[in-house]
């Protein structure tokens, strides 16, 4: 039942504009990036033009991996296809474990794409410093801040689902999410241990305390937690929730 959940899901992906629309943009970041460092700012050094697009990354990306659960959700509910749902015998953990899954297989394909086109803008752009090993930190904390970021993107679910048909509870926890993770890569020395308890800050500082520091695994705990809190607080409303 698990399988036709989530082939179904994929199907329901597929057919959202907003999901299609959220790839594209997610893509533009890094080709919006080469462009301006070859016409805007040519003088632009590799490492600030990596964390300049680390830092566009790091407030677009939550921004659009919101839009694109909420309008998924939100069709659900003005369909009103929900109702199959909640008076079907499929049970509604392996709906929402479904949706979970493809959401992240969607967000995966689309930061990959992305992460492609960094590296290839660093080829281009910046030959001397194309090195296996600064290639191999590019892509972990890349991948480290998409992955980071889409687990504290978890609890925009739980409010999907309360939210129902509306639109803007979880645009708005959307975009306070991707706020606090761009403020996450300002934040000074003495509020570094305050910022790693906050998950959504903490997706930025796990990418610059080191790998498995002391500060790094504070990040890990606090955002897996807030990722599991969100998923089993979505599902209990979602066993509440009537037709």
């Amino acid at each position: 039942a698990l399988h036709n959940a989530v082939c179904s899901e994929i199907i329901k992906f597929r057919r959202n504009k907003m999901a299609w629309v959220g790839t594209l943009i997610i893509v533009t970041i890094p080709l919006f990036m080469i462009w301006n460092r070859l016409v805007i700012d040519p003088q632009r050094e590799y490492m600030e033009w990596l964390m300049s697009v680390l830092m566009l990354n790091t407030l677009i990306l939550p921004i659009v991996n919101g839009f694109v659960i909420t309008s998924n959700m939100q069709r659900e509910y003005q369909d009103r296809t929900i109702r199959n749902v909640l008076t079907a015998p499929v049970s509604r953990e392996k709906f929402l474990t479904a949706k979970l899954s493809v959401w992240f297989l969607w967000y995966l394909i689309s930061f990959c794409l992305s992460e492609v086109i960094v590296i290839a803008g660093c080829y281009i752009l910046f030959p001397v410093e194309f090195t296996t090993g600064n290639m191999r930190y590019a892509l972990s904390l890349f991948t480290q801040n998409n992955f980071f970021s889409f687990i504290v993107g978890i609890p925009i679910l739980l409010i999907c689902v309360k939210q129902q048909a509306l639109f803007y509870p979880s645009m708005l926890a959307t975009l306070g999410s991707a706020v606090l993770q761009a403020a996450g890569l300002q934040v000074s020395e003495e509020l570094i241990l305050p910022a790693c308890i906050c998950p959504w800050t903490a997706v930025s500082i796990s990418g610059m305390v080191g790998w498995g520091t002391q500060f790094w695994r504070i990040c890990m705990i606090t955002i897996t937690v807030c990722g599991i809190i969100g998923f089993i607080g979505a599902l209990v409303s979602f066993k509440r929730q009537d037709q």
